[in-house]
């Protein structure tokens, strides 16, 4: 704080000496004239004022604030990776371009691609089947459920008629028994969603036939004959029919993509090692095949070799 408080000395110094001194009157005692008044405002002080840190606060290695010794941070002991004094690495040749890799390649894209596309349309055909199983059987079902009522009201008019009476019980166990098929197809359709989900082409394919399968146990448990039954269930049936057909053909197509990706496989990582170059750090030689190489090859190689080495 010292230059601070010269500064300010210096400034009231330099007031003063510019202040107009009232005349002391002849024979006046000095003591008794009032001298000259400054005034120095906060703000002046702020200016004139500067903060000046003491020495203890800068910092010095070596010593903690009390200025006691500590530790140096970088402290010896680190892992450290030894480095050779010489190097070697290969120089290889890939040969898959010159065993059509790159039309092998792409021809095993394309055949993961169409493998793809085909197992999409096949389990897409198997779901739309199997709603139409469930279309089906719930149209028989409500043809079952209309002429059980239709028996009941009759029998429920002539309540003396036996037969009547009879017919009314055998329309209704035919609707329970077609509610149960019903339930049955909706069972195996949600089966061909779930499996559809997982692009699970066979479990798809065997929930729409389980589909069709009860379907045709409903029409047939509503007591239609094997003619109303097919009748009843021709649009599942062509449809399972396509499913198939579907399912086929996505087998074919991931055979294939299979058949391409191995053969790929057998090109693929074919290298020929052209050789292997030595490089001495400490001297800069370097040799090839055990060679020296000319000089223009060594300069490119070792300043790639020091760029490589030099590099964090």
């Amino acid at each position: 704080m010292q230059t601070g408080w010269a500064t300010l000395l210096v400034a009231v110094a330099v007031f003063g000496a510019g202040a107009e001194m009232p005349a002391l009157a002849q024979g006046a005692d000095p003591v008794a004239a009032e001298p000259p008044k400054v005034r120095i405002t906060k703000k002046d002080c702020k200016r004139i004022i500067r903060h000046q840190p003491s020495a203890d606060v800068a910092y010095k290695p070596g010593v903690d604030v009390r200025g006691n010794p500590v530790a140096a941070a970088d402290l010896g002991g680190g892992f450290t990776i030894p480095i050779p004094d010489v190097f070697e690495f290969n120089i290889t040749k890939d040969l898959t371009a010159y065993l059509d890799g790159p039309e092998e390649q792409l021809a095993a894209e394309k055949a993961a691609a169409i493998a793809a596309e085909r197992s999409v349309t096949a389990t897409n055909a198997a779901v739309s089947s199997a709603e139409t199983a469930v279309t089906e059987a719930q149209a028989v079902y409500d043809d079952a459920v209309a002429a059980a009522e239709a028996a009941a009201a009759a029998s429920e008019a002539a309540p003396n008629d036996t037969d009547l009476a009879a017919a009314a019980t055998a329309a209704q166990a035919e609707a329970d028994a077609a509610a149960t098929g019903l339930a049955t197809t909706q069972t195996a359709y949600s089966a061909t969603q779930t499996a559809a989900t997982s692009d699970d082409v066979t479990g798809a394919l065997t929930g729409a036939q389980s589909a069709l399968a009860a379907a045709e146990a409903t029409a047939t448990a509503a007591g239609l004959d094997a003619d109303a039954v097919s009748a009843a269930t021709a649009d599942t049936s062509a449809a399972v029919t396509e499913a198939t057909q579907a399912a086929s053909d996505s087998a074919a197509a991931d055979t294939a993509a299979l058949q391409a990706m191995e053969t790929v496989s057998k090109s693929s990582g074919m290298t020929l090692n052209v050789g292997t170059v030595r490089y001495n750090i400490n001297t800069g030689a370097m040799t090839f095949n055990g060679k020296p190489l000319n000089d223009a090859s060594e300069a490119e190689l070792a300043e790639k070799c020091r760029a490589m080495m030099g590099a964090k």
